[in-house]
């Protein structure tokens, strides 16, 4: 946004634990690009409770905000059906910020399709590990690196549970995915998905069925014979490079032939301000969102990205249904 554009005025539909501890506070980081000016409950209590807390008008029902107004554009953060409640807010001419799950059907996203060409509109879905800095970073030395050292990867990423989040990033990181065998553990002890790449690459996601969820637990890596890049925590980024002209043998190695590149987030007043909210691409996408509605830009992940990650998941439960037999995902 430039200086001289007013900062983008939005509705927020839902104000459960997500809106209150994530969506809001990020919205507050970024008052010069977003301003909240209008919530949406289910239920009449819970407006007025709403309202009495945040001080601003709380309609009940999404339609009401939808059709307040002063409201520029929607963020849908319920409990319902994001997919209705997005073509509802398109229908009546608003961008939309969808928060995951986005789209459940191909008829809904058909739809939000239409409406965002007929209209110009924005329709931004809020799959937060696209804009996480980490992640965009490791996108970035992954494209360079395939420059240098062509050739199939192997990605893997493990975590405790959202799988939907995960099979975005895996798109993000390594195109679109051809098929996938989804295996379930006995007992809740978790779950791994192997994919098979449209580019030759393969993968697996990881959800470990662990009790306790506190611990920072997050790893994403590449393999490549040349060497390892992995993301840990969604905080570093640890690269080892071994070019073939520098291969020695196994037995051999020595602190010459082991180096690597490590990167961090450099701390700053903005980086420590919004702290995790900015390292988990909550603030970033939403500052994407309003500068997309204000220039007219196409988002990191927009409906096509959406997309695609309900058909990698309709594929996973496809094949967890089949008893761990490979599913090809659907494509256009």
């Amino acid at each position: 946004m430039t200086p001289s554009e007013s900062p983008l005025r939005v509705g927020l539909i839902g104000v459960g634990t997500h809106a209150r501890q994530v969506l809001i506070p990020a919205i507050e980081q970024i008052p010069d690009a977003m301003r909240l000016v209008a919530l949406a409950t289910a239920h009449a209590e819970t407006a007025q409770v709403a309202h009495d807390f945040y001080r601003l008008p709380c309609h009940v029902g999404h339609d009401r905000l939808i059709a307040d107004p002063n409201v520029e554009a929607v963020i849908i953060a319920s409990n319902g059906d994001h997919e209705a409640v997005a073509i509802a807010g398109l229908e009546a001419g608003k961008p939309v910020f969808n928060e995951t799950p986005a789209i459940r059907t191909e008829t809904g996203a058909e739809r939000i399709r239409h409406l965002v060409a007929k209209n110009k509109l924005t329709y931004l879905v809020g799959s937060c590990l696209r804009y996480a800095p980490v992640y965009q970073k490791m996108r970035l030395l992954l494209g360079q690196w395939r420059e240098e050292e062509p050739g199939a990867r192997v990605l893997n990423a493990s975590y405790y549970f959202a799988g939907g989040h995960f099979h975005n990033l895996m798109l993000y990181l390594g195109g679109p995915i051809d098929s996938v065998l989804h295996l379930t553990a006995a007992e809740g002890a978790g779950t791994i998905s192997l994919l098979r790449f449209a580019n030759g690459d393969i993968g697996s996601i990881r959800d470990c069925g662990f009790n306790n969820w506190t611990p920072p637990y997050e790893q994403v890596e590449i393999v490549h014979k040349s060497g390892w890049l992995i993301a840990e925590d969604g905080r570093t980024l640890r690269f080892h490079r071994t070019p073939r002209a520098q291969a020695v043998h196994p037995m051999k190695l020595s602190f010459e032939n082991a180096s690597g590149d490590f990167y961090q987030t450099t701390f700053s007043i903005p980086y420590g301000r919004n702290q995790q909210l900015y390292l988990r691409g909550y603030v970033p996408e939403l500052s994407e969102f309003a500068h997309c509605v204000r220039t007219g830009t196409l988002p990191t992940c927009g409906l096509d990205d959406a997309l695609a990650t309900l058909r990698v998941g309709e594929a996973a439960r496809q094949s967890r249904e089949t008893s761990g037999q490979w599913v090809k995902v659907r494509g256009d």
